[in-house]
């Protein structure tokens, strides 16, 4: 450490000791100082902005990251509710990023937050074992715990001084800064749109339909579309626990889904788009859920290309495409960086469960890591910052180093082979469904499923066979307390009207299932006389 720096140790006065520090105060900071204080912890939150929510906070300089003025979520309510504080029922299917604010206020506001949030206090170093230096370069705070939760959306990954990006002589912008389409490097431009995420297809559905002249949209390897919307509910809710009988992703139910509804209502990668057409199988990369690109495609406002091959100023031309195109404007919507500023350095491959750190003796974590194949990072950060502060409390305790260790290399030899083609780029991919079972199983959180079969087989079919997944599963239990049993109801609640299309799929599904079950039943019947006969006569 420098002689400067001695001084700022040895003053007590501007320093304080907390027995946990949350770092970020959007969605996921908010969810680990609730359940760290729930469990009796000295708990403290500290965000740099001068207003809790995060990304969710929207600002028109383009300085500042986070959502633009037309954002809303891409996940339906019934995947953002916290398990024990659901969104209002006048909140729609898709919250606008103002309705998501404020539900985190009320959120803070319900759990008697506030007192515990530093709001403006910026951390620009975080050492061991931990002490954290502010921005002024006055304050430090210590503490015995960390928990980092400066989400997955806050450096750009901007590959515009790169080849071949760094051929192009237009003009360049990446979708962190992107407020509103009526800007004048939009305004009767040729646009490409780089990049096959939700925010690529809706920026590029919002140009094309406002101020854009052309606009071009490229992704390298394909892309697996889903719409967001089937009649009128969500999408994202046909999903039943009943389809991971088989497991977790490619299996015979999934198989079916995606040969009878998935292909012929929305073609081939859920667009029949065929520059997009995926390289790998169906769960096995991220599913862009903004498939209104597509409407756009058909109007002829959006044109689909493959990955960029060669850029000649500003001429662009696209693989297996042998004219190139002229572009004024590239639009990069090419992710962000895993990295966090104020550490020296952060590999995700050091997580245990994509949650704590190795080499500290469990006393950092993160929370909010994960990103689902589809579905919303909320939903898997509220478990995670339930397993953190049952972790701290001493409640639930972590393996061995050793034994971590083990089971991260191989995790992540199993995620290579699971995300062929988002293993470098999106290493924090996951399945919800399997991911939500891994640490609720940690917590001791999952529904009693074996219980309710036979005590209370009603909630199970319900649970199993009739429902879509939601957070409130994880407080069901035994189905035996008030507040269990409040949960269920509120996870009935996520169920769509009857005569929404999730009735009729699920019909379609039980009667597979049921088909499934009486041919294993008479294939057995056939083995066990075709033994008989052969041995007995």
């Amino acid at each position: 450490m420098a002689e400067s720096e001695q001084p700022l140790l040895l003053e007590t006065e501007n320093r304080n000791k907390h027995g946990v520090v949350v770092i970020g105060g959007g969605w996921t900071g908010l969810y680990a100082l609730k359940y760290l204080l729930g469990e009796g912890l000295d708990a403290h939150l500290y965000e740099s902005r001068s207003n809790i929510g995060g990304i969710w906070n929207f600002a028109e300089n383009e300085a500042i990251g986070g959502v633009y003025k037309s954002a809303h979520a891409t996940s339906s309510k019934t995947f953002l509710h916290a398990s024990d504080f659901p969104f209002p029922s006048s909140v729609g299917e898709f919250p606008r990023h103002e309705e998501v604010l404020a539900y985190l206020h009320s959120y803070a506001d319900h759990f008697k937050l506030w007192s515990n949030i530093h709001l403006n206090s910026k951390i620009v170093r975080v050492e061991p074992q931990w002490i954290l230096t502010f921005d002024d370069g006055l304050k430090i705070v210590s503490c015995d715990y960390l928990v980092v939760c400066s989400g997955q959306h806050q450096i750009a990954n901007d590959p515009r001084s790169t080849y071949p990006f760094n051929q192009f002589t237009g003009t360049f912008s990446h979708s962190i800064a992107y407020k509103s389409p009526y800007d004048n490097k939009f305004t009767n431009k040729r646009i490409l749109v780089v990049g096959g995420g939700e925010t690529g297809s809706d920026l590029a559905v919002e140009l094309s339909a406002t101020v854009a002249k052309t606009v071009y949209m490229s992704i390298r390897e394909g892309q697996w579309f889903q719409s967001r919307i089937l009649g009128q509910q969500p999408a994202d809710v046909m999903y039943t626990m009943l389809m991971r009988i088989f497991g977790y992703y490619n299996n015979i139910l999934v198989r079916c889904w995606r040969r009878m509804f998935f292909v012929p209502m929305w073609g081939i990668g859920g667009t029949g788009v065929r520059e997009w057409a995926p390289t790998v199988p169906f769960l096995h990369g991220f599913i862009n859920k903004s498939r209104e690109v597509v409407d756009y495609i058909a109007l002829d406002r959006v044109v689909p290309k493959r990955g960029i091959a060669n850029i000649d100023r500003q001429l662009i031309t696209f693989d297996k495409d042998e004219n190139p195109v002229e572009v004024d404007h590239i639009l990069l919507c090419t992710g962000y960086q895993w990295t966090h500023p104020f550490f020296p350095s952060s590999d995700i491959h050091d997580l245990y469960k994509l949650v704590f750190a190795s080499g500290v003796s469990g006393t950092l974590a993160f929370v909010g890591t994960a990103r689902p194949v589809f579905g919303s990072i909320p939903a898997l950060a509220e478990l995670q910052a339930r397993w953190v502060a049952a972790v701290f409390s001493g409640r639930c305790h972590l393996p061995s180093e050793k034994v971590m260790t083990q089971r991260r290399r191989a995790y992540w030899t199993r995620h290579a082979s699971l995300y062929p083609h988002d293993h470098k780029r999106l290493k924090q991919l996951v399945n919800l469904f399997e991911f939500t079972d891994v640490i609720g199983d940690e917590l001791g959180a999952r529904v009693n499923l074996f219980y309710l079969f036979f005590r209370h087989p009603s909630a199970w079919f319900r649970i199993y066979c009739a429902s879509p997944w939601s957070p409130f599963l994880f407080r069901i239990g035994r189905l035996s307390s008030d507040d269990e049993k409040l949960a269920y109801q509120r996870h009935l609640a996520c169920i769509p009207k009857k005569d929404q299309t999730f009735h009729r799929f699920n019909d379609v599904m039980l009667g597979a299932w049921l088909l499934i079950l009486i041919s294993l039943f008479f294939s057995s019947i056939f083995i066990l006389m075709f033994l008989f006969f052969y041995f007995f006569t």
